[in-house]
């Protein structure tokens, strides 16, 4: 991991190109609170624009490793005495993290399915509308990152949440995204802009600040957003299979088996009830199991290939046998959901009792697992147990290179050694585990929240956890605030990440626990930041802000840097040649007007009567409604007012070009890591 953070580092740059609409959108002012005083900045902390794979070291799914570049916005590198501090978190454009490269290794899951693009196991905030939410089928909940992609619907390569302003500089990375439906086509508005800050604290510690702005639009009926993920993240299980709950002393204990995400079993507690802090550990202790007994109730038409009768699913006790009924080549959902390439149905016959369900497998990549017939101990190990009961069966994989007259071969003697036990225990390879001075953790301190009180809306803040599989690699932990966000109102929470020896967690997690904290804000209430004058003359238009002068243009409206009760973003929207100066990123400059279609596609453009491509939005601030009308499609300049006067700026002009590629291409990029 030290040779890629070090690499980064040397090519890295103190600042990253904003212009000053940029720097003063991103500030904290009227957004964010004021830095934590457990994060006095100051670190040693570098950023890198320039595109480099990480594949050496994430191990990307195969399915999605072209599209990483898409995806790529900025690294940022903290590089630390101690190694276990050391990290790379790499932001993409959609505002996510879609990677954090520890000293263990890749945090970030693997990418394992085709239209999950760094778009959903990555780390991210979501709003969700539970009121419209189904509605005619229509999914209604908003990424912190951008959509789910669609070859059929043009999401290819992958549309993220559109990028309003960044800035990079000292210890802090900002961004501003437009959030976007995950599932398109919608007939859902996106009335949410999503702040993302993230900031080097030292020692390990990074302070990731989340904020979002329920805008609403001009003329639309809007509605609360009522559910939040702050954040979700999907932590990669091979990296850190180990989930670690703090208890309110702060002492930090294994929560053990995790059910699989969606599972009502799923393990939830309220924020007040731990000590404010979840950690994931590389290779704790793991106890052995006893093999459950099952009735599966799938199983009815199958129990004829038992030896004994079904009286099992009669309720009678009986001993079960264990039967290798055929090998094969691993299904295609097998291999698609699982990652594995052969398996091996077995059966469970005469089984007594329930099994918990929700259990979809045991096994990691990285860790097999060995199966004992306690009453002869007898042992043989399986890759993955896919299942326990389905349909009757238990599918288990081995390792692809063995044959199939291997495996056959085996069967008598498995079948031999494992019929009609009395007991049989299930336990992962490699049990022991490793003293916590010996290995990472990755922590997440969330808080302990507090009951929130809005209207009649009552609710405490949670913490839940649970797991995909090993196809996808990844465990989601999750925390969300239970509350509503109306209109015009401004969600803002302060959390933290920390890496470093796993020893030194419960410490740093008590320290820090008292600084996490989330709330909600009527938008003005901390201020509206800086004053924005936007200004034209001849065919283009540019911004002053405070008192800055722009001699010899007209001034068209005032604004703030941050949103208040009457006044709306206003963004500048660009798609090939065509641009448009809107309060409705809905808007096609092509046009000028926003589509009235049922179904929503900001992800298409018109750059001509038949051609479509990608447009690009820029925040240009908070004005009132109409305000600027004056701009119309006038083309924006970062330095307009530069070269309108002989005195020099306070903000040199440092922005790349706006004006994209007239069409999006549609081959993703092929780079890989040298």
């Amino acid at each position: 991991m030290t040779l890629f953070l070090l690499s980064i580092a040397v090519l890295s740059s103190a600042t990253v190109a904003a212009d000053k609409l940029d720097d003063v959108l991103t500030s904290s002012s009227g957004i964010f609170a004021t830095d934590s005083v457990k994060c006095p900045g100051g670190a040693a902390t570098s950023f890198q624009s320039v595109f480099s794979s990480t594949d050496d070291i994430s191990d990307w799914d195969p399915v999605n490793l072209g599209y990483e570049e898409n995806a790529f916005e900025i690294d940022m590198t903290h590089m630390d005495p101690l190694v276990q501090r050391d990290w790379t978190l790499r932001i993409g454009n959609g505002g996510q993290i879609m990677s954090l490269i520890v000293d263990a290794g890749e945090s970030i899951a693997n990418q394992g399915v085709a239209k999950s693009i760094w778009n959903d196991l990555v780390q991210q905030m979501v709003a969700v509308n539970t009121d419209l939410n189904g509605v005619n089928n229509y999914p209604n909940f908003i990424h912190g990152s951008g959509t789910y992609s669609l070859e059929s619907e043009g999401t290819k390569p992958p549309f993220y949440n559109p990028k309003l302003a960044v800035n990079c500089e000292g210890n802090d990375c900002t961004i501003i995204n437009w959030g976007q439906q995950a599932h398109v086509p919608t007939p859902w508005d996106s009335p949410i802009m999503y702040y993302t800050r993230y900031r080097d604290c030292g020692n390990g510690v990074i302070q990731y600040d989340m904020a979002m702005y329920h805008f609403g639009r001009t003329g639309a009926t809007q509605t609360d957003f009522k559910y939040f993920n702050t954040p979700w993240t999907g932590v990669r299980t091979s990296t850190f299979p180990h989930v670690m709950v703090s208890a309110t002393d702060g002492q930090l204990n294994d929560i053990g088996y995790l059910y699989g995400w969606g599972n009502s079993k799923n393990i939830i507690h309220n924020l007040d009830t731990t000590g404010g802090f979840t950690t994931f550990a590389e290779k704790l202790p793991i106890p052995q199991f006893e093999m459950p007994f099952c009735v599966d109730s799938l199983a009815t038409t199958n129990w004829y290939y038992c030896t004994a009768t079904n009286a099992a699913i009669q309720g009678a006790l009986v001993p079960f046998t264990f039967q290798v009924q055929s090998n094969t080549v691993a299904t295609t959902g097998h291999a698609s959901t699982y990652g594995v390439a052969k398996t091996v149905r077995m059966q469970w016959c005469n089984l007594s009792t329930n099994m918990p369900d929700g259990s979809w497998g045991w096994g990691f990549p990285t860790r097999t697992v060995t199966i004992t017939n306690d009453d002869t101990g007898y042992s043989f190990e399986s890759d993955y147990i896919i299942h326990y009961c389905w349909a009757g069966y238990t599918y288990m994989s081995v390792p692809a290179s063995l044959s199939n007259s291997d495996i056959s071969n085996n069967f008598p003697v498995l079948n031999a050694e494992t019929g009609n036990p009395t007991s049989i225990s299930v336990a992962y390879t490699d049990t022991a585990g490793v003293a916590w001075t010996d290995q990472s953790g990755l922590t997440f301190v969330h808080g302990k929240g507090v009951e929130y009180k809005q209207d009649w809306h009552r609710g405490k803040s949670r913490v839940r956890y649970g797991t995909t599989n090993a196809k996808r690699d990844g465990t989601i932990f999750t925390t969300n605030l239970l509350g509503t966000l109306s209109e015009g109102e401004i969600y803002y929470g302060r959390k933290f990440m920390v890496t470093d020896l796993l020893s030194n967690m419960q410490s740093k997690g008590i320290e820090l626990n008292p600084e996490a904290f989330e709330e909600v804000f009527t938008a003005g209430a901390r201020g509206t930041g800086e004053v924005i004058k936007l200004w034209s003359g001849g065919t283009s238009f540019g911004a002053s802000i405070g008192s800055e002068a722009c001699p010899e243009a007209t001034l068209v409206c005032q604004g703030n840097s941050a949103p208040s009760d009457t006044t709306r973003p206003l963004f500048y929207i660009t798609c090939g040649m065509n641009l448009i100066t809107t309060h409705d990123p809905y808007t096609d400059p092509y046009t000028g007007v926003a589509p009235t279609d049922y179904i929503k596609k900001p992800y298409k453009c018109q750059l001509n009567e038949v051609e479509t491509g990608r447009g690009i939005w820029k925040l240009l601030g908070f004005f009132a409604d109409g305000a600027c009308s004056g701009i119309g499609s006038l083309e924006y300049s970062s330095d307009f007012c530069e070269l309108q006067s002989s005195t020099p700026s306070s903000f040199p002009s440092k922005i790349h070009s706006l004006s994209p590629s007239e069409t999006a291409s549609d081959s993703p990029s092929v780079q890989a890591s040298a």
